[in-house]
């Protein structure tokens, strides 16, 4: 009842404060008064999300899940502070509902859904924009490239945000530079929730340059993540035009991850020495597309862990079954080689149709009778726009367990998993 009290004040507060604030009398005198706007250029927006999402675990001893849960987003975009040209804001808060609960950890008897009812305030922060410069201060979403390495976990009902002091700079063509301190982090549950000294912040360094518009994008990348690890790293990336409405991208990235280069909640550094390696080909015409990806996680060897991306969006890359998720956030003790391969068709009348199969395997052969073979797993998507504010969206994962996989000393992936969601997502 806390959570329902708290989400409608935050509801009240902010669309209020938006229709007040675009347009009252009293805000009208308050600013005749002062000779100021405080806020002008304010925009609304909401959205509305329900989702149903089913889960069963083979031989796991809980029941299976049956969750139906509903997100509610309310924010405002305030285009101008204290009449200050280039000075934005945006509050935002989101509540999630658990409607049907039967799921981990609403009940504990259930298997696992990762989106336990809560109510936070997402975002509240401000910009300052002066030329192609703009500073950043507060808590805010924050996507880097495809999420491999930063993202926003938006799949989740209540989506990953991060506190940060940030300078994104386009004054050189073709160039744009993001320089960011993290100074907290607000994962999807409450147990991921971090903060960190001003001293000794997670550091985000992404430099990206478009050698060739559309055909060649590099980049290098340097984040320096405390109490976890430095990830150093180069990518590059693009689309070329064959004629004919056929198109084909393609995508080559190597990172590597040492000890981090400050700790501040943990007693010691963690040891860590590995490496990470992503190539990926794609083509697409008259609406199919394909794509074939392979993706190496480095050992932990006699470190503390392997190849690792805590703050990612997970639930996009290795799988929608979430069954290579404790590795790739904490590190696969043994590596791992994937094989991802997903073909489909999209078009605005028929909407977008996705199969994908992927093929798990240990890099290293792990201790004991356990083999190098974790699994493989075939993904299904139907997603459509029903109408200019709501869409559609089926999608299904079937992991296929093996022999599973090691991630600090414990034995993950060695059950078969089903799950399935229908999601309908209304914004205004």
């Amino acid at each position: 009842m806390k959570g329902k009290v708290l989400s409608l004040g935050a509801a009240a507060l902010l669309a209020g404060g938006a229709f007040l604030l675009s347009g009252s009398a009293n805000v009208s005198n308050a600013q005749d008064l002062l000779g100021v706007s405080f806020i002008d250029n304010v925009k609304p927006y909401l959205e509305f999300r329900p989702r149903y999402e089913y889960v069963d675990v083979d031989n796991s001893g809980k029941k299976e899940a049956n969750a139906l849960t509903i997100r509610t987003k309310i924010g405002v975009k305030i285009g101008k502070v204290l009449d200050v040209p280039g000075l934005s804001a945006v509050l935002e808060a989101i509540d999630v509902s658990a409607v049907v609960d039967d799921y981990d950890p609403q009940k504990t008897d259930y298997e696992t859904v990762k989106d336990p009812a809560n109510t936070r305030l997402t975002q509240a922060y401000i910009a300052y924009t002066f030329g192609k410069t703009t500073f950043v201060a507060g808590r805010k979403y924050v996507a880097i490239d495809d999420h491999r390495f930063i993202g926003t976990v938006n799949w989740r009902q209540m989506p990953q945000t991060f506190g940060v002091l940030a300078i994104v700079d386009n004054t050189i063509p073709n160039l744009n530079v993001l320089l960011a301190g993290i100074y907290e982090r607000k994962g999807i549950v409450d147990a991921l929730n971090a903060d960190w000294k001003l001293d000794k912040m997670p550091i985000v360094l992404d430099v990206n340059y478009q050698v060739v518009p559309k055909v060649l994008k590099v980049k290098g990348f340097a984040y320096l993540i405390t109490d976890v690890h430095n990830t150093l790293g180069v990518k590059a990336s693009g689309k070329i035009n064959l004629g004919n409405g056929i198109t084909v991208s393609y995508l080559g990235e190597y990172a590597k991850q040492t000890d981090p280069y400050e700790k501040d909640n943990l007693s010691r550094k963690p040891d860590i020495d590995t490496d990470y390696y992503r190539v990926k080909i794609g083509a697409s015409a008259m609406g199919f597309f394909a794509n074939i990806m392979y993706t190496y996680f480095g050992d932990a060897g006699d470190k503390d862990r392997g190849f690792s991306t805590p703050l990612a969006t997970l639930h996009k890359f290795d799988g929608w079954s979430d069954v290579m998720l404790a590795g790739a956030a904490g590190g696969f003790d043994y590596g791992m080689k994937e094989w991802c391969i997903s073909a489909g068709y999209k078009s605005p009348v028929i909407g977008k149709l996705l199969v994908a199969y992927l093929a798990f395997d240990s890099d290293k052969d792990p201790a004991g009778s356990v083999g190098k073979n974790i699994g493989s797993e075939v993904d299904l998507l139907y997603a459509k726009k029903l109408t200019k504010k709501l869409s559609f969206l089926a999608k299904a994962a079937f992991y296929n367990a093996d022999d599973g996989y090691y991630t600090g000393g414990s034995l993950k992936g060695n059950n078969d998993v089903t799950k399935y969601w229908i999601q309908l997502d209304y914004k205004y």
